[in-house]
């Protein structure tokens, strides 16, 4: 190890455990789990040396989530004291709630365990959503690799080319996917609520790849999903026309999509929409792909953890493939995503109620 790793490292421990103070733990507690942290890494190493960790993607193989997990996974084992193995694990369900209910709850608290979740499982706690068995404002927030940016996509056979075309006395009706507890579904809900459009939601996929086959199939005409997903998979498809986006759902354009589309302060016509737009897919969606770690975890594993993410994600042969691959890598870590979680967690309660009569129905 070199001693600039070992600083890094000693560093993000004490920052971590600072962070844990936080937490509902006796003083005792949070003392032995922030002491000494100069000795971390030697100690780190001994305990990841010849195991495995595990990688759980709270949504099916195949889309925005899996595949930006696999690339990490390839390198991020180099990274972290010890080199242990790194295997990824999917485990769909309920937009990630049982991922995340399972990493809190049941699945070791030793560091060997990271899972890949959705941020909006932040809002579901927000309107204490039956199933929600975590506390958001605990985990140990890893990275996210790169905040993302919602985008309505519809395809190119409903003869939908615009938001007027969905709405008004003359409107069509579009059909779009909803995956429970996600911001594909709640996006189509703040959508139809914020334009007034004829809007159907056909919930109940559990991952954007049966959404693309359903898309495909004519199941459904479209979904809200992330920009970056898109361009992952379907970036053809929307240069060709054969997906048209309608809608941008960003607070200013995205800067690559490849035409323009409404943003946010041409869906909402008022502030609160505005502001409910916000709060209901933008915000959350800044640290969508997050990377957690159960409250449990030693705070010097859990530091580990967190330098492991940032020297993968500054890694050149990383870079590399995640550019051939078209994935986007604008990362964030540890206490900035956390900050985002508690802000979303104390939202007033009137948005709160507000939010959830409009994207849980």
């Amino acid at each position: 190890m070199t001693r600039q790793r070992s600083i890094a490292l000693a560093l993000a421990a004490s920052m971590l455990a600072l962070a844990s103070c936080s937490r509902s733990q006796t003083p005792a507690s949070s003392s032995a789990r922030s002491s000494n942290p100069a000795a971390a890494e030697p100690a780190v190493a001994d305990f990841y040396r010849g195991k495995t960790v595990r990688l759980i993607v709270g949504f099916s193989p195949g889309g925005g989530y899996d595949t930006y997990t696999r690339l990490i996974a390839r390198y991020l084992g180099t990274y972290i004291p010890g080199n242990p193995n790194v295997i990824v694990e999917n485990l769909p369900g309920a937009g990630s709630i049982i991922a995340a209910n399972q990493t809190y709850n049941s699945l070791p608290k030793d560091g060997t365990v990271v899972a890949n979740i959705g941020g909006p499982l932040v809002t579901e706690q927000l309107f204490q959503t039956d199933g929600v068995e975590y506390d958001a404002s605990k985990f140990w927030y890893l990275a996210v690799p790169v905040k993302e940016t919602y985008v309505l996509i519809v395809h190119s056979r409903t003869g939908i080319t615009k938001l007027d075309d969905v709405t008004g006395p003359n409107a069509k009706t579009l059909v779009l996917a909803g995956i429970p507890n996600s911001a594909v579904e709640q996006g189509a809900y703040m959508m139809r609520e914020a334009l007034g459009a004829n809007i159907r939601v056909v919930s109940g996929y559990e991952g954007t790849a049966p959404v693309r086959l359903a898309i495909d199939s004519g199941e459904v005409d479209g979904f809200v999903n992330s920009w970056q997903s898109v361009k992952l998979t379907n970036l053809d498809d929307v240069k060709d026309g054969t997906w048209t986006v309608l809608a941008d759902i960003n607070d200013h354009p995205t800067k690559d999509l490849p035409f323009p589309a409404p943003t946010i302060n041409d869906i909402g016509k008022t502030d609160e929409m505005r502001q409910l737009i916000k709060l209901g897919i933008l915000y959350p969606n800044q640290f969508g792909k997050v990377y957690v770690a159960a409250p449990e975890v030693p705070a010097d594993r859990a530091a580990a953890l967190q330098e492991a993410f940032r020297q993968t994600f500054a890694d050149k042969g990383f870079l590399a493939e995640a550019e051939s691959a078209r994935l986007e890598i604008d990362p964030f870590f540890g206490d900035d995503i956390k900050k985002l979680v508690l802000e979303m967690l104390a939202t007033p309660d009137d948005l709160r109620a507000r939010l959830k009569a409009i994207i849980k129905p």
